[in-house]
């Protein structure tokens, strides 16, 4: 009998399907001190969510001066609880705290919403804080078309 040189990789693969891979070792990592603890098993609309304790945990953080922390917080009320007001709030505090990426959001959310003075503001912010992309959003704020 001859094996065409599709049957082997074809029935490695059927093997590998039969046995699964429960066999793999895995021993989950404990979270940064910053990091997420997810609750087991909940999740909104498909989106793994925050016990209280845990929401108020990084709120605890945030508050004291982790901007990793007040993203954390901003993504869980803005995908989970969908409660956008108090979530801008969370990302102001990041971009307080110097996270860049939050004020170039902060700084798109005022153009959409037509403030040009917010929207320079949070620019100059975001590239102050190193943000790759403040630049070019800047240079195209303070000269426009």
């Amino acid at each position: 009998m001859r094996i065409t040189p599709i049957a082997l990789p074809l029935a490695l693969l059927a093997v590998l399907a039969s046995t699964g891979c429960k066999q793999i070792p895995y021993a989950p990592l404990p979270a940064p001190p910053t990091g997420i603890r997810y609750e087991p098993g909940a999740n909104s609309a498909g989106i793994a969510r925050m016990s209280e304790a845990e929401l108020l945990r990084q709120k605890r953080l945030a508050q004291a001066g982790d901007k990793r922390a007040a993203i954390n917080v901003y993504q869980h009320l803005r995908s989970v609880e969908n409660d956008d007001a108090q979530a801008r709030d969370w990302l102001i505090l990041a971009a307080d705290l110097g996270d860049g990426a939050a004020a170039y959001n902060l700084a798109q959310s005022a153009i959409y919403t037509q403030d040009p003075a917010s929207a320079l503001f949070w620019a100059k912010r975001a590239k102050g804080a190193g943000y790759a992309n403040a630049d070019a959003l800047l240079t195209s704020l303070e000269q426009p078309e």
